[in-house]
């Protein structure tokens, strides 16, 4: 008896599981967290379909940080040569490491001869203040810190 009762307690769990819909996507903003269906990004805006069907649109300096396809990005100031430009991006987030976070941004040529080539800037941030921009070298040793393969980068 007492087995069935355990065995019927945890198909119902199951089962309460599969009913609940529960949104692969995300997006913060200073009015808090809103959980959606599908984010599409645009060139300043994003178009947010909620979970209830509703449609959003919300300007990207309204955004702080978002996770579409199991990624999360966060927008954090941007710094070239260890210098602040003034410019927020937002940057995927790869791995956090005791109090530091390892970061990807996607580079755009826009002067190639190729379309669509894209380069990576790999940033390490302590909470969210800059700590270092890394090269190839210093990427391969932040790598073994962070227990990643770079090759899977």
């Amino acid at each position: 008896m007492k087995k069935g009762v355990v065995l019927l307690s945890l198909i119902l769990f199951c089962l309460t599981g599969f009913a609940r819909d529960l949104g692969t996507s995300w997006v913060v903003t200073g009015d808090g967290k809103m959980d959606c269906k599908k984010i599409d990004l645009g060139y300043n805006k994003a178009r947010i379909m909620l979970n209830n069907g509703q449609k959003v649109t919300i300007s990207f300096s309204n955004i702080s940080s978002f996770s579409t396809d199991g990624r999360i990005f966060v927008k954090l100031r941007l710094f070239e040569d260890n210098k602040p430009t003034g410019k927020l991006a937002f940057m995927e987030l790869i791995k956090t490491w005791n109090d530091l976070s390892l970061y990807k941004l996607a580079v755009y040529d826009l002067k190639s001869p190729i379309v669509h080539e894209v380069s990576y800037n790999y940033y390490i941030y302590q909470g969210m203040n800059y700590y270092l921009h890394l090269d190839d070298r210093s990427l391969q040793n932040t790598c073994m810190h962070f227990r990643l393969n770079k090759s899977n980068l």
